[in-house]
């Protein structure tokens, strides 16, 4: 296989969602894939106590308005075979952090996109948030729901699967319209960012 790129955008208040798209990194890493994580963070952060209760995580969660992060230092989309972004759910939706992000990077991320969202319960949030980026013009070609990291351990294994066969057929398309010459030759740096 070809270096392929992956980018693993997500937001995490507690830490489930994170724990998650470390599992997928590692998984995709052990197949050669070089991953970078971009972990979003709020320039105002909520407070983990009663975080639910929170006035300012239910109005910016519930109105949907734009919120500040930073966490993104770095991150160019065209650089990227696959572009991978993670959620928790919070009232039923995904994270204003994540709602701010796929506002901003719409029409710039024109590679596959693979989704995953974090929840109490096992719903399938991850279809609504895959139905809300395709309609903003994203293409997603997965999407998964995970309640518990550790125990989810196919699911994530299953999600990790499917990002690698999409790098495969990636790579099948490149290779068929690249010289000997090309770019994709070179090994990538490793980025992660967790500021």
């Amino acid at each position: 296989m070809m270096y392929m790129r992956v980018a693993i955008i997500y937001y995490s208040k507690t830490g489930r969602t994170r724990a998650v798209a470390m599992r997928i990194k590692k998984k995709l890493e052990e197949s050669g894939v070089v991953v970078d994580t971009y972990e979003l963070r709020l320039d105002r952060e909520y407070s983990r106590r009663l975080l639910h209760f929170n006035p300012r995580l239910i109005y910016d969660t519930l109105s949907s308005r734009a919120v500040e992060f930073g966490g993104i230092r770095g991150f160019n989309p065209g650089a990227y075979d696959v572009v991978v972004i993670g959620s928790p759910i919070w009232f039923g939706t995904v994270a204003p952090a994540i709602k701010t992000f796929i506002r901003k990077f719409k029409g710039k991320i024109r590679k596959p996109v693979a989704c995953f969202t974090t929840a109490n319960i096992r719903s399938d949030y991850s279809l609504k948030f895959k139905r809300v980026m395709e309609s903003m013009g994203y293409r997603v070609f997965l999407h998964e729901t995970i309640t518990d990291p550790d125990a989810d351990n196919e699911l994530i294994s299953r999600f990790a699967e499917g990002v690698l066969m999409a790098l495969k057929a990636a790579e099948k398309s490149v290779l068929s319209q690249t010289t000997p010459y090309s770019q994709r030759d070179q090994r990538p740096s490793q980025h992660t960012n967790q500021e």
